[in-house]
């Protein structure tokens, strides 16, 4: 029997579940029961972002702890898309214990090959985002380019994932499944990115500034970047210690079989190349890369509708 594996992104617990939420699922559950009619065996998997500093914060100005705050902030979406009819077959959060195992397991992997370095840094950080920018990349009120929120300098040390020695690695593998991606244009956004140099990506934020993450098995006085965390959902339910009894299909009987169902908004860099990158240096082969399906926004007077 063929197996179809489907995702969505797991959904930043702070937001409230709107429209553009629902259109990625929906998409997401249309796909798996067509294959279902199909027949094949289908998985269909989403979930919750629960780490970040600004859960963190978040939690804080409710005088609650972090946990407490996505234990009652996960429910809108999980009880949504059971109004909504949606046939997820497993939902994943990124606070449970089996993802934040798995997630320090492929770090300490990349760590012991040599694929994860520290040094000093410095550079304008956006909270709102959780990142670093270039001066270049801020805009003309020196605020980030995504959600035009103002940056502050910091200067500390970070831990970095060798990123940039996968630029080549990443465009031989565009060059050769031009049809890895649908809508195809959409290749042409990774492959305009990667026309710049591949930096290295910082993966780690000190506990001193953030607490809520998963820590770092290395170095325990920080915690994974987000995205670093967040990405690796998509295997580590099927990385579950406990997968035996729990129902949960075998990770060989479904990847590469996937297809991530994702916004325009987080293709480049999240997907097209962070995950890329992550999924080589954790030694995954170029036929073993999920298949992107990236939809547009919903808009009305031409603004996103949220």
């Amino acid at each position: 029997m063929k197996n179809f594996y489907v995702t969505t992104p797991i959904y930043y617990v702070n937001d409230a579940p709107h429209i553009g939420h629902s259109y990625t699922t929906v998409l997401a559950d249309i796909l798996t029961r067509f294959h279902k009619i199909l027949g094949y065996q289908t998985f269909f998997l989403t979930g919750t972002d629960e780490h970040g500093q600004k859960v963190q914060r978040a939690a804080e100005k409710r005088g609650v702890t972090p946990q407490e705050h996505v234990d009652e902030y996960y429910h809108r979406f999980e009880d949504l898309w059971k109004k909504m009819g949606i046939g997820n077959d497993f939902f994943i959060r990124t606070t449970m214990p089996e993802h934040k195992a798995f997630v320090q397991e492929c770090l300490q992997k990349l760590w012991d090959k040599g694929e994860i370095y520290s040094k000093e840094y410095e550079g304008w950080y956006s909270v709102g985002e959780e990142r670093f920018f270039t001066e270049d990349e801020l805009d003309e009120n020196k605020c980030d380019p995504i959600s035009h929120r103002p940056v502050e300098w910091l200067k500390e040390k970070n831990y970095f994932f060798k990123m940039g020695s996968y630029q080549q690695k990443l465009i031989d593998f565009l060059e050769s499944h031009k049809d890895w991606i649908v809508p195809d244009y959409r290749w042409n956004e990774i492959r305009g990115f990667l026309r710049q140099p591949l930096n290295d990506l910082c993966i780690s934020r000190p506990k001193a500034r953030l607490s809520w993450g998963i820590p770092l098995p290395f170095d325990t006085d920080y915690v994974t970047y987000v995205w670093f965390d967040a990405l690796v959902n998509y295997i580590s339910f099927a990385g579950y210690k406990a997968a035996e009894g729990s129902g949960l299909p075998e990770f060989s009987k479904l990847w590469p079989a996937a297809c991530e169902v994702i916004g325009k908004d987080i293709l480049v860099p999240a997907h097209g190349i962070y995950w890329l990158c992550m999924l080589h240096a954790m030694g995954f082969a170029d036929d073993q890369m999920p298949a992107l399906l990236v939809h547009g926004w919903l808009n009305i007077k031409g603004e996103k509708m949220s």
